[in-house]
């Protein structure tokens, strides 16, 4: 199934001076939680919503858990879930401390089959409405 995209009329600004142009802009479709994939697994499999509910939940869990102390988790054709750190420098190794590390956060990279997928995903313009992004005044 395509993914829809609409018109967008956009001020670009280069070297100070204004522009007005025009560019896609993909229409995200609404989120899709728990409920709605342990419903689409089960029509494809012999387990119950609430088997494959509870597999979900403990699946997020020890994602949680395993990120959290330093682990990446790789879930298959999907891809891996990186943990890494943002760090502030320092010019010596004896002032190296925790508080260097300014933020934790995890990065996701797709496997190959995932990458090889998205490149065959296909666009249709939803609609040939030209729609236009409303700036805040200051």
């Amino acid at each position: 199934m395509p993914i829809k995209f609409f018109k967008l009329k956009r001020k670009i600004i280069v070297n100070s001076v204004a522009y007005e142009r025009y560019v896609p802009k993909m229409q995200v479709e609404t989120i899709v939680g728990f409920e709605k994939i342990a419903e689409m697994i089960e029509k494809k499999s012999s387990m119950s919503r609430g088997d494959i509910l509870g597999v979900l939940a403990e699946l997020e869990e020890s994602t949680f858990w395993l990120l959290e102390n330093g682990h990446p988790v790789n879930l298959g054709l999907l891809g891996t879930f990186y943990p890494t750190i943002t760090v502030k420098s320092v010019d010596s190794p004896e002032k190296i401390t925790s508080k260097l590390i300014t933020r934790f956060r995890i990065l996701f990279k797709p496997s190959k089959y995932f990458k090889k997928r998205l490149k065959n995903v296909e666009f249709v313009l939803g609609d040939s409405e030209v729609r236009r992004v409303n700036y805040k005044k200051k």
